[in-house]
């Protein structure tokens, strides 16, 4: 009857997340074992102590929230404003996983312990809810949001430096506003450019614009299967101290408010600066004939900025300028021929030009 009713009604506010105030007080919610297992390794990101967590966003929040929150804290830990660790309480599932995914999801447990961040086991639609209804394979991870450090002051590392010390392949990408293409780039820049375990240091750095582009959120460290976690490898409240030109023990992330200047200046300090398109924009350096190169005709063996443009509409026309020449994928299929398809999208073009940069960064066969 009625009575029923209402009290679904009452159970149904009493379960409710108050999401959008959980993110104004810079809380993130990853989703997936890969990007929680990576973030909990990199120990980037804010796992403040969950009894100090509120007090210090205090100031983020409106007090009628705040007066909400608190009695919802007591009630349930998905609405606390404080760093967790949630899992899917059903676990019937966990039979299907994998000898890998089983050691992993062992491994977030773990760690969470380890670290001193509270786990609870909820229901599939807590993380549901929590995820925004995003594939989470029964864990989130509750935590600080991401920032990504400029660039600006520091600038990038002289070339020379770079073939020592620092990253000698640089991915510049010039508005890129999707996440999941965000995301895949990360992944394949740190996947083809290592992490600097095993090398001296990491290969291939990450240049974003600061604005018109999309921040660090949970759908990108998704897409980048927690690649972003493992980039971001200095912890946030470091970053001041932050510098591209040191080890990789610094972030191999960062922003820049002014792409165009950042690679005029990178130019004239001896960097290769390439930008990705079909062909070299017309009238736009009156001080140098810019060329458009087919891939196979570019070296690796030259410290390099790769420049990405937008999805719809490429390259901005002061960063096509900084540029000192372009590259292009040659394809089978004649442009304009075939609507949709006579190019491919910015994070396969950018996976296929850093994979042949990366691989041929020791040769000395062919050089623009």
């Amino acid at each position: 009857g009625r009575g029923d009713k209402r009290a679904e009604l009452e159970q149904a506010a009493d379960r409710k997340v108050n999401m959008r105030a959980l993110e104004g007080a810079g809380f993130d919610h990853l989703y997936g074992i890969a990007p929680v297992l990576n973030a909990l390794t990199a120990n980037t990101r804010d796992f403040a102590d969950p009894g100090k967590a509120l007090a210090d966003r205090m100031d983020m929040i409106d007090e009628e929230t705040i007066v909400e929150e608190e009695k919802q804290q007591a009630r349930k830990p998905e609405a606390q404003f404080a760093p967790w660790l949630f899992l899917q309480e059903d676990s019937a599932g966990g039979s299907k996983r994998s000898h890998s995914k089983v050691m992993a999801a062992r491994t977030i447990e773990r760690l969470a312990t380890d670290m001193g961040i509270p786990v609870a086991r909820v229901d599939k639609g807590v993380l549901n809810a929590l995820s925004g209804m995003r594939p989470h394979q029964g864990f989130i991870l509750r935590c600080g949001s991401l920032q990504f450090p400029s660039i600006d002051e520091q600038g990038l590392p002289n070339p020379a430096v770079a073939a020592t010390s620092a990253p000698n392949l640089w991915l510049a990408l010039d508005e890129i506003v999707d996440p999941q293409n965000l995301g895949a780039l990360l992944r394949s820049a740190y996947f083809l450019g290592g992490d600097g375990g095993q090398q001296q240091h990491a290969r291939i750095g990450v240049i974003v614009t600061s604005r018109n582009s999309s921040p660090p959120t949970p759908i990108v460290s998704a897409a980048s299967a927690g690649a972003l976690e493992l980039m971001m490898c200095s912890r946030q409240h470091d970053n001041d101290n932050a510098d591209a030109n040191s080890s990789s023990s610094s972030p191999l992330v960062y922003s820049t408010g002014n792409m165009s200047r950042l690679l005029n200046t990178a130019k004239e300090e001896g960097w290769r600066v390439l930008g990705a398109a079909a062909e070299s924009p017309n009238d736009i350096n009156d001080e140098h004939q810019q060329q458009c190169f087919d891939l196979q005709n570019i070296s690796g063996n030259t410290p390099t900025i790769l420049v990405l443009g937008s999805e719809g509409s490429g390259l901005r026309r002061l960063v096509a300028k900084a540029c000192t020449d372009f590259v292009r994928i040659p394809g089978g299929v004649t442009t304009g021929t075939a609507a949709g398809v006579d190019s491919l999208n910015v994070s396969v073009t950018g996976g296929i030009l850093l994979w042949h940069l990366a691989q041929n960064q020791n040769t000395n066969d062919v050089s623009t």
